[in-house]
Formats: structure tokens, C-alpha cells, sequence
């Protein structure tokens, strides 16, 4: 098995003698959507092409014509003692492995075309295959870019396939641990001025499928709306959104039914000295069937970070609560949907969907080295009703939970790290160890041992 996983030791066997360990604070980073990064500075100051792949990276086709390639290599292995909870099988384990390429046409700051290719397969898992393990080849993201300028601002039209990312990505966000990441089909359209930004979207996410250019889109889901950012006063910002959603049959605890909801949300956040906060709250309405919808959140994460002292530890907190269905057979739908969140969610043990629960998340993060960062948190969860059942991701109830006894659906324990090692390398790693409470032992759930590690080289 070890033979099918050579992508990483390969490269790296091979890059790491020529890899510089700093980076020219002049040279862009790397972000978590390929496309937002611009690598055109490479081209009018080739001092800055200090990294062995640097030519790739501005490739001038003309005088206003300009060509980005770059991407993403990663292994990732995961074991898995009482995967679910033990519901179905006792153990796994598997190797993910990803290889993305990506091109970057620009002309100008008038037009783009933005091409992403992927390879995606996983060998050793025993349990069944998850639909994010294996796409053996196929078009990840393709869009193409229109930008007007008007005066002081920009009007950008996007068109094609693309990665979305809203706020802190509790809503609306990629999917980075599993093999694939999240995209979905439609259309973009964003101005920016000053510090403001507003999008709007109309996207359907794309389905996956296993064999060679043969995903598509799905034509049972939609996600629409606007979604606006910006200052607010001093360090304090806000966004303000309306988030459209429809699905053809939505699944809760109350039942199955075609599902169209509407979410209104705020989120303040910002940071001042050692301090940073991010509090969002949502509301939802809409319908399930013949049942009318009302729905909420209210997510926070605090912290205040140590600067002057060894390790700059920062101390956070984070405290959510989602709403459930306090009443299956009333006519309506209480139970919160977080659309299309960042997974992992809690933590990369991936065993609770954020619906119907309310937690808190204490967490220790430590600067060990200036490239090598430590986390420990402990999370504990408990159900905002026990009429409503307890939800896995994505957002599946579990049997037999719903109406079970007791409020407390588990804690973990988490401690994660990750080393950036060089530009563009980073390996990281977590352990969680999840004890579950009172209704999932009663259905059979067992306690939960998670590990990962994983080895990306970006370029």
C-alpha cells in the first residue's frame, strides 16, 4: 500500500535542498483559493523569483498578457478507531491523495480565465468509500473573469466553475480536509470599493463522480444572494448578508420534504491589541414540505493573545448554539442548516454537524517556532432540545437519537499542530478523542479515536 502514496516524498526528496527558508515580504503568499493570489509582480521584478518553480509563475505571453501556473500536491493519512461513533463499523483507516494543477490567464486587469485540474484517490479504507475520497480526473474549478473599472471602484463578473468562501465559513465555505474541496457552478459578481465589498452569487454545487470528467452540476440544490463586508468604525467590521437556499428533498429528524429557506445574518469582528472577536448571528425562515421554517444561530470565538511572552499563547473561546425542532408534529421546521460549511466543523474527527446543539470550545494556541504552531482545545456539546435528533456532516440525523434522553451529546479532547517548513511546505497533524454522552451509548455509540497527518507541498 505504501507504494501508491509517492507524490509528496518524491517532490520533496527532490525540492527541499533548493528551497529557501524565508520569504521576501514582497512576494505574494499563498491563499486558500488558488485564484485569489497574483503572482504579476514576479514579472516586473524578477528579484523576487527567488524559489525553484519562480519561472512558472509569470509566464509573459505578451506585453499585456500574462500566465500563472502553480499547484497542490497532498497526502493525508487518517485512522479512525469507532468511525461514527462505532454505529457501523469498529475501525479505518486510509490514504487521500490529491494532486491539483491549476493555470491563471490574465490580460490586463480587464479579463481572466482561471483553469484547475484535479486527481483525487485514497487507497486502504476499509469501511465504505466517502464520496470526497476518489475523482480520478476531471475540471475542479473553471471560470472566466470580466472586471470594469468605475471611477473609484470595480465591478467583477464571474462566470464558470468556483470555490466560494464567505466571512468565517460558517455558512458558506470550501471543504479542505477531506480529498475533494467544495465548488459549485454558476455565477459571481463582486465591486469593491475601499475597504467595502459586495458579491452577489446564483450557484449550484457540483456533484461529484468518481471517473474521468464526468462530474456535474446538481440539479437539486441552489444557493443564491448578497453578501456585503467592510469597516465599520475604528477596528470593529460587519458583514451583512441574505443567503437563498433550495433543495429538492431535505432530510431532518421531522422527516424528508423539497426544502426552501432563506437565511438573514450579521457578523461583527475585529481585533484591538492583544484582543479579537468574530460573533454572527443568523435567522432563518422559509419551508419544508407544508411546515413553515424558523431557525437560528448565534456563533462567537474570543481571544486575547500574549504577545510579550514565550510561545505568544493566545487564549480563545469559542460559544455557539444552533436551534432544533422542539416539536416534530407541530407544523414547523426549528431545526438550523449551515448550508454549505467549512469542514471539518468542531474538528477533523468530522462526527457532529452543526445543527441543534449548543458547545463551548476553550483552545490554548502556541507559537512554538516562528513556522511551527501548537493547538489544544477541549469541546463540549450538548443538543439545544432533545425532541430533535443529533446531526452528522453533513447534516444527517442520526437514528434513534431523536427524542433519546439526555441533553449531552459528548465531549473531545483536540490537539492539532502544523509546521510550515519551508515556503510552500507544510505538514501538520491532530488527535482527537471524543467520549460520547448519555443518547448516543443508549443507540450504541462508542468512544471515538481520531488521528491524521499530512504532508502539502504548494507551489
Amino acid at each position: 500500500m505504501m507504494r501508491r502514496v509517492p507524490y509528496i516524498g518524491l517532490l520533496l526528496a527532490i525540492l527541499l535542498p533548493g528551497l529557501a527558508w524565508a520569504q521576501d515580504a514582497a512576494r505574494p503568499a499563498f491563499k486558500t483559493h488558488r485564484f485569489d493570489e497574483d503572482w504579476r509582480v514576479l514579472c516586473a521584478d524578477p528579484a523576487l523569483r527567488t524559489e525553484p518553480l519562480d519561472r512558472l509563475k509569470c509566464l509573459k505571453l505578451g506585453a499585456d498578457v500574462s500566465l500563472t501556473l502553480g499547484g497542490e500536491l497532498r497526502e493525508r493519512f487518517e485512522a479512525v478507531r469507532n468511525p461514527g461513533f462505532g454505529l457501523q463499523q469498529d475501525h479505518d483507516h486510509v490514504f487521500l491523495h490529491r494532486v491539483l494543477l491549476h493555470a491563471d490567464l490574465r490580460i490586463q486587469n480587464v479579463a481572466r480565465l482561471f483553469l484547475q485540474f484535479g486527481s483525487l484517490t485514497q487507497s486502504g479504507r476499509e469501511g465504505a468509500p466517502s464520496s470526497t475520497d476518489v475523482d480520478r480526473l476531471d475540471l475542479m474549478q473553471g471560470f472566466v473573469d470580466l472586471m470594469l473599472p468605475l471611477d473609484d471602484a470595480r465591478l467583477t463578473l464571474r462566470g464558470g466553475r468556483q470555490e466560494v468562501s464567505f466571512g468565517a465559513s460558517r455558512l458558506v465555505s470550501v471543504r479542505d480536509s477531506p480529498n475533494a474541496r467544495r465548488a459549485f457552478d454558476g455565477g459571481r459578481a463582486f465591486l469593491t470599493a475601499g475597504g467595502f465589498r459586495v458579491d452577489a452569487i446564483y450557484l449550484r454545487p457540483v456533484l461529484l463522480s468518481p471517473k474521468v470528467f464526468d462530474d456535474e452540476t446538481n440539479k437539486t440544490e441552489k444557493l443564491w444572494g448578497v453578501y456585503g463586508t467592510g469597516p465599520v468604525a475604528g477596528p470593529l467590521k460587519a458583514d451583512l448578508y441574505y443567503l437563498g437556499f433550495e433543495r429538492d428533498r431535505g432530510r431532518f429528524a421531522a422527516g424528508a420534504a423539497p426544502e426552501h429557506r432563506h437565511t438573514l445574518g450579521v457578523r461583527l469582528f475585529g481585533k484591538a491589541g492583544a484582543f479579537d472577536w468574530d460573533v454572527e448571528g443568523v435567522f432563518q425562515f422559509g419551508s419544508f414540505g407544508n411546515r413553515d421554517i424558523r431557525a437560528w444561530t448565534i456563533a462567537s470565538d474570543w481571544g486575547v493573545t500574549f504577545e510579550s511572552l514565550k510561545l505568544q499563547p493566545r487564549l480563545g473561546l469559542k460559544a455557539d448554539i444552533a436551534s432544533g425542532d422542539r416539536n416534530l408534529a407541530d407544523g414547523r421546521l426549528g431545526t438550523f442548516n449551515a448550508l454549505y460549511p467549512r469542514l471539518p466543523y468542531f474538528s477533523d474527527a468530522n462526527l457532529v454537524a452543526p445543527a441543534n446543539f449548543f458547545d463551548i470550545h476553550p483552545v490554548l494556541e502556541l507559537q512554538l517556532a516562528p513556522t511551527l504552531q501548537a493547538e489544544i482545545g477541549w469541546n463540549a456539546l450538548w443538543r439545544q432540545t432533545t425532541a430533535d435528533a443529533i446531526y452528522a456532516p453533513p447534516l444527517s440525523p442520526i437514528a434513534g437519537t431523536a427524542g433519546q434522553p439526555g441533553r449531552f451529546i459528548g465531549q473531545q479532547v483536540i490537539v492539532g499542530i502544523e509546521w510550515r517548513v519551508i515556503e510552500g511546505v507544510t505538514l501538520a497533524g491532530q488527535y482527537v478523542h471524543f467520549v460520547p454522552g448519555r443518547a448516543l451509548r443508549r443507540i450504541g455509540g462508542g468512544t471515538t479515536d481520531f488521528v491524521f497527518v499530512s504532508a502539502a507541498y504548494k507551489f
